[in-house]
Order: structure tokens, then sequence, then C-alpha cells
């Protein structure tokens, strides 16, 4: 929490983080902030305590200064201008009267929304179908829109990457893959849901770089990717071969994924064997807890 020395105020990083929210999505009222806060909202930021923003709503009223201009950095004020800028170009857009403006608006409606789960625009979106995507696309790998700083407060990527994979459309493929890992949890489940929805394209994809080598994070998010696709023979059974290999055992990650993708396996003698590898001494031990969840699994 901030607090003044020899009247000068000195913050923390959250009072800072807090300014820049309010000075981008509130018009830099904390008035409009506090309101938005009680009710509840698509952009209220679950880190910061209302307590906090109501003590520093109450430091300004004090000083009869504007926190922000003391509190925040030189690079931090050119982020809220950045962010600031970002509303502006989106609003201008449903001022253009060019006649090829009607994609880039529906974009904008998908980012600008306050809806957590906005059916209506993105209904809008997948009924372009192939047209939409280079823009769904380009906002996914859009690394702003991660920021919940920036308009859409973080959750715009999750949101084009569940429009690409109701379209279905495998150019998206790449762009998807390379959001696993760069949002929150359920950000990522919503990528991965979104590649198991384009299919043979996403699954054959995902096999290829699963066995790429040198082993690296790639595998590891193609062997997450792939638990969604485990109920397909050709999945389970790639990855329990994977398991065979002395080099993918020595990453443990890896090999986790990899045998939670082992619980489509269907066919006995298939069971039997990896079941074995409890038994196995020259089997990594801190992985047999996760083969016996999935043959535990297969008993329910």
């Amino acid at each position: 929490m901030s607090f003044e020395q020899d009247g000068l105020p000195v913050s923390d990083e959250q009072d800072t983080a807090i300014l820049q929210h309010r000075d981008v999505h509130f018009g830099g009222n904390f008035g409009v902030m506090l309101e938005y806060y009680m009710k509840g909202g698509k952009g209220v930021n679950p880190e910061f305590e209302l307590s906090q923003i109501q003590a520093l709503a109450l430091m300004e009223k004090e000083s009869g200064q504007n926190m922000a201009a003391m509190m925040l950095s030189g690079a931090e004020a050119e982020r809220v201008a950045e962010a600031k800028g970002a509303y502006k170009k989106l609003r201008d857009i449903y001022n253009s009267k060019d006649r090829n403006a009607k994609y880039p608006q529906l974009i904008a409606d998908i980012i600008l929304t306050e809806d957590e789960e906005p059916a209506k625009e993105i209904e809008a979106i997948v009924q372009e179908k192939s047209a939409i995507v280079p823009l769904l696309i380009e906002l996914l790998r859009a690394d702003n829109f991660y920021d919940p700083l920036f308009p859409g407060y973080g959750k715009t990527p999750a949101l084009a990457a569940k429009c690409l994979g109701l379209i279905g459309d495998k150019r998206a493929i790449i762009s998807i893959f390379e959001s696993i890992g760069t949002g929150d949890f359920f950000d990522e489940d919503t990528a991965l849901v979104a590649l198991k929805s384009i299919g043979e394209p996403a699954k054959q994809f995902l096999l290829k770089v699963v066995h790429g080598k040198p082993i690296n994070e790639d595998n590891e998010r193609a062997a997450i990717a792939l638990i969604k696709f485990k109920e397909d023979p050709e999945v389970s059974q790639a990855c329990f071969q994977m398991l065979q290999d002395k080099n993918v055992l020595k990453d443990l990650p890896l090999s986790t994924y990899l045998i939670l993708a082992c619980e489509g396996l269907s066919e006995g003698k298939m069971r039997e064997e990896f079941k074995a590898l409890i038994t196995n001494p020259d089997f990594p031990k801190i992985l047999k807890l996760d083969i016996k969840a999935v043959t535990d699994s297969w008993e329910t």
C-alpha cells in the first residue's frame, strides 16, 4: 500500500497497476472505477482489493492531486497512453465510412464487449467463416491484447481462439498452438478446445510437433493439446510409444502429458503393457503415480 515520506507519495507495484488500470479503463476517475468494482464486471481485476482502490481514492481526495501524475513512471505513463490510444482506434472504426469496415467492426465488437460470454458477437464473427480468419489470427497474435491494461482486459485472445475453433479453418492451427501457455488456465483450455474443433488437420500437426527433435517446449505444448484427442487410437498409441523412449522420459512434464493422453488406450494388450510400466524398474518412479491414476480411471 502507498504511504508518504517527506511529503512525497511512495507507491508499490500494486498501487501503480491500479492507477494505470483506472486511467485506461475508467477515464482516470476513481468514482467510476469503484462503482464498476462494486457491481462487478468483465474488467474487474481479481488481483486488486476493493479496500486498496478505496484507500488510493481517499489519498487522492485528501491530497487534491492526481495520484497517477505523482506516482507513475515515465514508462508507465507511456503504457497508459498506448492503451488509451488502442481504445481510440477501436472507437474510430465505428465512425469509418469505408465499405470494408465490416470485419474490423466485428473484431472491435468482440474486444469491447463487457459480456464474459459474448454469444451474439461470436456468432456474428463465425457467420463470416474463412473471410474473417486473417483478422482473428492477427488478434490472437497481438501481444497487447493479452495485457489486462488494454481493451478487452486481456481476455480477447481466448475469444479469438474460440471463434477460430468454431470456424474450423486450418490456417489458424499454428497461431492457436503458439497461444498455449500465454494466458491463464481457462484461456489455455479455450485454445485446446479450438484445436480439437479444427479436428484432423490439427491432430496431424500436433502429432508431428510432439515427435519433433530436439525436445523442447513445443513438444510439451503439443502433448498438452493431444490430451483433448486422447480418445483417438492414433493419438493414444503414439503417446504410449513415445514413453518407450528414454530421452523422452528425461523430460518429466512432457512424459506426464503423454501419460494423460494414454487414458484413451482401448486395445487390451496395449493397456496391459501400459500397466506394466508401474513394475518396470527402469521407468521413473515419479511418473508411476500418473500411470496408476490412468489405470485406476479404467477401472471406474
